[in-house]
C-alpha cells in the first residue's frame, strides 16, 4: 500500500512539472490617471500566439502596465489580445513580453513604443503586431501576371500594375497569379485573394491593397490591361524547278487584306480567312507583302537541291 502511495505521488509531482505556470505579472490600475489601447496580434519565434493561456505584457522597465490574454474573433476567424496599458506619464517608453503557453517561454520583445494619451492602435483588419523577432513590414507586388496566359508586358511601379496581352484574349475571367513580398497579403474590397485561385473581370482597371506582414503598412495597387494586336506572321517557300514560290500570311485581323505588289503594282490580293491567306504559284522576285499597316519584303528565290 505504501508502495502504491509513493509512486502516485511521484506521478502527481512529474505532471505538476509538465503543467506551465503562467508568469506572475500584475498591474494596480488604480495608481495611473491615463491609458493606451491595443489590438494586436501577437506572434513568438514565427509562431502567432493563438492558446487561451498565451500571454501578453506592457512594461515601463521593470514595471507592469497591462497584461491581456488571448480573445478569438469569429467574424475574422483569428486570434487577438485586447491590451490596455496604464501611464500617468505621457511619452514613457513602452516595452513588451510575450508568453507561450505551449513552450513555458517568455519572450521579450525588441520593438518598443511611446506612450500616448487616450490613443489606440490597431483594428480587427490592421491589427497591432507584438512579435519578436519583428514580421516583416514591407507590402508589394513583385509578379503580376495571369493562369494560362501569355502576356506581352507585366510592368510593376510603386502603386501600378501595366499588363498588356494580346487581343485574343477575352479580360471578363482571368485568373491572377502573383507573388508578394514576404509575409504579405492580397485583398480587393476587404477580401482576402489567393493567387491562382479567384477569376475576376479585368475589362476595367482593379484596386487591390497589399497588407504587410506585420500588418503596419497597406499599399495600394491598381491594376489595368491594355490590348495589342497579335503579330502577323510570314512564312516562305521559295520556288522549284516544277512549281513556284509561295506566301503564307497569318494574322488575327480576320477579314483585312493582305496584298502582294510586284514593281510598285499590287498582282494580287486576298482576305485573311480562318487567320490566314495563301499565295501560290509565285515567281521568283522580290514582293512587298502589305496588310493594314505592315509591310514585309520578301523574296522567292529558286531552290537550290
Amino acid at each position: 500500500m505504501k508502495k502504491i502511495a509513493f509512486c502516485f505521488i511521484l506521478v502527481l509531482l512529474f505532471s505538476n512539472n509538465l503543467i506551465a505556470q503562467t508568469p506572475s505579472w500584475s498591474v494596480n490600475e488604480n495608481t495611473y490617471q491615463y491609458t493606451m489601447t491595443f489590438l494586436a496580434k501577437l506572434n513568438a519565434n514565427g509562431k502567432q500566439l493563438i492558446n487561451p493561456n498565451d500571454k501578453v505584457a506592457a512594461f515601463v522597465g521593470s514595471s507592469c502596465r497591462g497584461i491581456s490574454g488571448i480573445t478569438y474573433v469569429a467574424s475574422e476567424k483569428n486570434y487577438y489580445a485586447y491590451l490596455t496599458v496604464f501611464s500617468n506619464t505621457q511619452g514613457e517608453a513602452i516595452s513588451f513580453k510575450l508568453y507561450d503557453s505551449a513552450t513555458d517561454k517568455i519572450t521579450t520583445v525588441t520593438k518598443q513604443i511611446v506612450f500616448a494619451l487616450n490613443e489606440h492602435k490597431g483594428n480587427l483588419f490592421q491589427s497591432y503586431s507584438i512579435a519578436e523577432p519583428a514580421l516583416n513590414n514591407t507590402a508589394k507586388i513583385l509578379m503580376f501576371d495571369f493562369a494560362d496566359i501569355k502576356t506581352v508586358s507585366s510592368v510593376i511601379t510603386s502603386n501600378k500594375v501595366d499588363i498588356t496581352l494580346y487581343n485574343n484574349y477575352s479580360l471578363t475571367d482571368l485568373k491572377p497569379v502573383f507573388t508578394l513580398s514576404k509575409g504579405g497579403r492580397l485583398f480587393k474590397n476587404n477580401i482576402e485573394q489567393k493567387s491562382n485561385e479567384i477569376a475576376d473581370n479585368f475589362s476595367s482597371a482593379i484596386t487591390y491593397e497589399v497588407l504587410s506582414e506585420d500588418e503596419s503598412i497597406l499599399t495600394n495597387y491598381v491594376v489595368t490591361l491594355n490590348q495589342i494586336s497579335i503579330p502577323t506572321v510570314f512564312y516562305k517557300k521559295d520556288a522549284v524547278c516544277y512549281a513556284g514560290g509561295a506566301i503564307k500570311v497569318v494574322s488575327s485581323q480576320e477579314g483585312a487584306t493582305v496584298a502582294i505588289n510586284s514593281n510598285g503594282k499590287t498582282i494580287i490580293a486576298k482576305k485573311i480567312t480562318n487567320g490566314e491567306a495563301l499565295f501560290t504559284d509565285l515567281e521568283i522576285d522580290s514582293y512587298i507583302v502589305s496588310i493594314g499597316e505592315e509591310l514585309k519584303l520578301i523574296n522567292i528565290t529558286l531552290k537550290s537541291k
